[in-house]
């Protein structure tokens, strides 16, 4: 039209009115697009805005988190595990994973798959059955602290970011940056005591002065045959010689027997009040005790019918509880617990909760069943995590148990909530079963699944007391939403300040098109009025 327009001047003078109705145009046209420029501007500042700081997930962190919230940097990891963050420095150290070897680890960031491996965490998420153990670790305040590790294809399949990096002792591991927690191939072996010490990990101490003490005398009986078992123990760097064992009959002596085994025997028929007495010679001199002079008579006692390497008035000679042939103390004579749990819900007839959905304002009645299936009583603490179950419900009636936190968690006083027991002790084959009612929230929360711990409000409540009750729960339709929303492509803050760049080049050439058409109509006026056209 331009074109049009001017060849046409010279020609046609009246021309000049279309040329500045299209000189208006030109204006408003040089307007609109200097506004989009503008716009085009704002959005490119606010998408960098984006990528300097991304957003957090509404339900980032978990109590199961080494590191509560997670870490962005190599940096962040080595300050938490230099300030011993939820006892970690400790953790890594009974593990054998030193400080250079995470700070190698830093350098190497990956995305791995969930499906193999093991994850570490602070509290428990499963059962024992499904591979899930606790790892306990002596800290550096003298206490000691457990940890939890379980197949990491538990989680689900996804992929995450972590720092990856291989320990001399503990091969490969990985460091995830959403929660801190550490992977690892492989389960290490149960911490032991450091070199210089005694006792068994976590409970060491340091040895006592070297010592030697006789500790007493046991005499048994087996017709006219006597054996004489002493007991002594020495302690860094005291060593025992010998025994001697110095018999008496009616108060004289009538048999010496040196040895260097702790055990003789001794033959003799006769009649009479037998008295025994030992002496351990050791480095730090001769050791005697009260305790280790001992008397007997003969003929020889009865036996203990459980253990025949007992008197009978020997008070270790109990029988067990569950079986009279049995000895007390015998290995087979143990308790032995079997958990088990089910749910009801009250509200829909009292139908098997796991089979149909729960419904906001439904009451749910869980029981869980300790049998003793051993032979010997033993105390039993009854207790329940309810984390999971409390993010769409509230407790009911709690059945006689206490609602506490677990304070072995990096949430500190705000750790999973348990339904605690007072302590029962349970006889064998006893049952004892314990009942509390939840009531689901009047409105189902929204909130999106768990980030660290894909198990959170996940529109289900899982329960675990030796098997997993898990409920369905009917989730309000935002919920679903989200479920679908997490399957669409994910373009990212590199994608959209691409997509951007193209179109404020397209603004900027149109703005910069029209300035100049616009410059060239005052040329071309200037010429018609100054008669030159």
């Amino acid at each position: 039209m331009f074109k049009n327009i001017v060849s046409q001047l010279p020609f046609n003078p009246s021309m000049v009115h279309n040329l500045g109705f299209y000189a208006k145009r030109l204006r408003s046209e040089e307007m609109t697009r200097r506004i989009g420029l503008v716009l085009t501007a704002f959005a490119l500042v606010v998408q960098s805005l984006v990528v300097l700081s991304p957003p957090e997930p509404a339900n980032a962190a978990s109590s199961n988190d080494m590191i509560y919230g997670g870490i962005s940097s190599g940096s962040q990891l080595l300050s938490h595990y230099d300030a011993n963050t939820n006892n970690i420095r400790d953790f890594y150290t009974a593990i054998g994973l030193t400080r250079a070897e995470l700070a190698q680890a830093t350098n190497n960031v990956q995305r791995l798959s969930s499906r193999s491996n093991y994850s570490w965490g602070m509290t428990p998420q499963f059962s024992a059955a499904q591979g899930e153990g606790a790892y306990t670790i002596q800290t550096a305040s003298g206490g000691s602290r457990s940890f939890y590790y379980r197949p990491h294809r538990l989680w689900g399949d996804f992929t995450y970011r972590a720092f990856v990096g291989h320990s001399q002792r503990l091969g490969w591991f990985a460091i995830q940056f959403n929660c801190g927690n550490l992977i690892t191939q492989t389960i290490p072996p149960a911490p032991q005591c450091p070199p210089g010490q005694i006792g068994t990990y976590p409970q060491c101490s340091t040895p006592p002065a070297p010592a030697a003490v006789c500790n007493g005398l046991e005499v048994k009986h087996n017709g006219s045959l006597h054996q004489f078992n002493a007991s002594a123990s020495v302690a860094h760097g005291a060593s025992i010689q010998k025994y001697v064992f110095t018999i008496y009959r009616n108060h004289k002596p009538v048999k010496t027997l040196e040895s260097t085994s702790p055990t003789v025997t001794y033959t003799d028929a006769t009649p009479g009040s037998y008295r025994v007495a030992l002496v351990v010679k050791t480095s730090l001199g001769d050791k005697t005790a009260s305790a280790c002079e001992k008397t007997f008579t003969i003929p020889e006692p009865e036996r203990c019918p459980q253990n025949p390497k007992l008197l009978k008035g020997d008070p270790r000679c109990q029988p067990c509880p569950g079986d009279a042939t049995l000895w007390i103390h015998d290995q087979k004579c143990s308790a032995s617990f079997v958990q088990t749990k089910n749910a009801l819900n009250l509200t829909r007839g009292n139908i098997d909760a796991t089979r149909q959905a729960a419904q906001a304002g439904d009451k749910i009645t869980y029981k869980q069943s300790v049998t003793n299936k051993g032979l010997n009583e033993q105390d039993f603490v009854i207790q329940d995590q309810v984390e999971d179950v409390l993010e769409y419900a509230t407790i009911f009636d709690a059945g006689g148990a206490t609602l506490k936190h677990d304070t072995n968690s990096s949430a500190g006083s705000k750790g999973a909530r348990l339904l605690v027991w007072p302590t029962v002790k349970i006889k064998p084959g006893e049952t004892q079963e314990r009942v509390f009612t939840i009531q689901l929230n009047n409105t189902i929360a929204a909130t999106a699944a768990g980030h660290s711990n894909p198990t959170s409000y996940d529109c289900r409540i899982d329960n675990t007391f030796g098997n997993t009750v898990s409920i369905a729960v009917n989730c309000p339709t935002p919920k679903t939403v989200e479920k679908v929303v997490t399957q669409l492509p994910q373009t990212g803050p590199s994608g959209n300040l691409i997509f951007g760049g193209i179109v404020a080049a397209v603004v900027i050439f149109f703005y910069c098109r029209s300035r100049q058409l616009s410059k060239e109509v005052r040329l071309i006026r200037r010429e018609i009025t100054a008669g030159t056209l």
